[in-house]
């Protein structure tokens, strides 16, 4: 598809009238981030009326990098689609209680240098096509349809796996407006990420096991044994793919998988991802055939997932800001944007604890 295909799928949506803008300075954000946190983690009430005037100033922030993330995410589903047609492209919006969680584990960092509140991501067959894609962000410099993107900065975690076994490449970009109506936006960071099927296989069952058992494996914590398993399967999946292991599991495979067997029986792995996925309801197509962002709220202790279609970006919003307000630990919200549910279900299947990938791979690696 060519550029201009696609900048036209995306005319409405880059109408700047709808945009949010950043309304507060970087030092009045950073106080509200710091002080939502410790509430935030108490669960202790504060006044309605301060509480509302930082939450306002943090979701203001969070949502003014709606505009830059879909130029990236526009620049993304271009690129991808030179050297895979058939790629998955999804973007998402951090959410305000990742956000939190977020801040409380890394207490050093200032809110408005996330650079992840906005992020969006392809996943292409092959880890050949996820360098061949890469390669061509790295040429970003010479082409003129992204100069938006600004400066871009590169983290390969295949070449040097995480030590929880993650593996991927991560671009963050700084916005950069081509025009000056688009310069209340400048310099707000998204997240790219690059992944071949099966590092997005491991990823998503990853936030499966940390959806439902509660450990924060996603962040690199968590039981020992848990975090050992996926550091295991994560080399398991470099083995299958020829690229670098995660440091300290066995070289040889052999070894490998016995320990990787030994620990999978030991917690039950297979038995409790097939049961979180049967446990869970399916959705109905005809509830969301018209939306253009969804609301996914999973429930953890009854094990079942709402969906619920927007067309409004604005209603959107404010339903998933009354779930978050709401405190109720039970439920995990989230709003995306997809194209379909289809694309929903391959893009981010550890909401419908749809990990039949992961343990497909995980049955080859074991055998």
């Amino acid at each position: 598809m060519s550029a201009a295909v696609l900048l036209a799928e995306d005319a409405l949506e880059l109408d700047m009238s709808v945009w949010v803008k950043q309304e507060n300075g970087k030092g009045a954000i950073d106080r509200a981030g710091a002080f939502l946190v410790p509430w935030w983690l108490s669960k202790s009430d504060s006044p309605p009326e301060e509480l509302d005037e930082a939450y306002g100033i943090v979701e203001n922030w969070r949502t003014s990098h709606a505009m830059p993330l879909l130029t990236f995410r526009m620049g993304l589903t271009m690129r991808a689609r030179r050297v895979e047609p058939e790629v998955l492209v999804a973007q998402r919006m951090k959410r305000f209680s990742s956000v939190m969680n977020k801040l409380a584990r890394e207490p050093h960092m200032k809110l408005s240098q996330m650079q992840d509140l906005g992020g969006c991501r392809a996943i292409v067959s092959s880890v050949q096509i996820v360098e061949e894609l890469y390669d061509l962000y790295r040429g970003v410099q010479q082409d003129e349809l992204y100069k938006s993107e600004g400066t871009l900065k590169c983290y390969d975690y295949i070449q040097t796996p995480k030590s929880d076994g993650y593996r991927g490449i991560h671009i963050v970009g700084r916005y950069a407006a081509r025009a000056q109506k688009n310069e209340p936006w400048n310099g707000q960071r998204i997240e790219i990420q690059l992944r071949s099927r099966l590092q997005h296989a491991f990823a998503t069952a990853v936030e499966t096991v940390t959806t439902f058992t509660r450990y924060p494996l996603k962040f690199g914590a968590g039981p020992l044994e848990w975090r050992r398993f996926f550091s295991l399967v994560g080399s398991a999946f470099a083995m299958r793919e020829g690229t670098a292991m995660v440091e300290g599991t066995p070289l040889d495979e052999r070894e490998l998988r016995e320990e990787l067997r030994e620990i999978t029986r030991k917690l039950n792995v297979r038995q409790r991802l097939k049961g979180w996925t049967s446990a869970l309801k399916e959705l109905k197509k005809q509830d969301t055939a018209k939306a253009k962002w969804l609301l996914l709220v999973l429930d953890v202790s009854a094990n079942t997932i709402k969906v619920t279609g927007f067309s409004d970006r604005k209603k959107a919003s404010t339903a998933v800001a009354a779930i978050e307000k709401s405190r109720e630990d039970r439920l995990d919200a989230v709003l995306v944007w997809v194209r379909s549910i289809k694309d929903l279900r391959s893009a981010y299947p550890n909401y419908y604890a749809d990990t039949a990938a992961f343990l497909e791979a995980l049955g080859v690696a074991l055998k």
